[in-house]
Order: C-alpha cells, then sequence, then structure tokens
C-alpha cells in the first residue's frame, strides 16, 4: 500500500473505535494503541502508519470478536431455555 493509502486506512480505523467506544462495546484508548502517530499525521513515516493499522484492526478484531462470541451465546441461551 502507499503511504496515502495507509494514512486513510489509519484515519478510518480511528473513527470505527471511537464509534464503538461511544456505544459501549470498546473501552480502548486511541492514544495508546497507535502509539505515538495520530491518524492525521502526514509528516509521519509510512511504517508508523503502517503499525499503527496493524495495531488497531487487530484491537477491533478482538473487541468486536468478543462482542459477537456474546451476542451469539445470549442467542443459543434463549433458544435452550424451557417454555
Amino acid at each position: 500500500m502507499r503511504k496515502d493509502e495507509f494514512l486513510h486506512l489509519h484515519q478510518l480505523l480511528a473513527v470505527t473505535q471511537r464509534t464503538l467506544a461511544a456505544r459501549g462495546v470498546s473501552d480502548a484508548d486511541t492514544d495508546t494503541d497507535t502509539g505515538t502517530v495520530s491518524p492525521v499525521a502526514a509528516h509521519a513515516s509510512k511504517a508508523d502508519h503502517e503499525r499503527a493499522v496493524m495495531t488497531l484492526a487487530a484491537t477491533l478484531a478482538t473487541v468486536t470478536a468478543d462482542e459477537s462470541d456474546a451476542a451469539g451465546n445470549e442467542r443459543d441461551r434463549a433458544r435452550q431455555a424451557p417454555k
């Protein structure tokens, strides 16, 4: 990927993380997860943005998988409940 593509993806993932945090799905702090580079830091190196993208993607995957598992467990319990 080109640097501008990593920058754009970094911005999109940061917005996604803030949205999930606002909905109460994620309590992760965006500053600590991405390290020292900001999603709008055009002067930062491509490698910095790539690391930040990988970190954010892994964090979001974990959070959404945990949320998905919890929702699946609730559905399973509802199906198994005696009527």
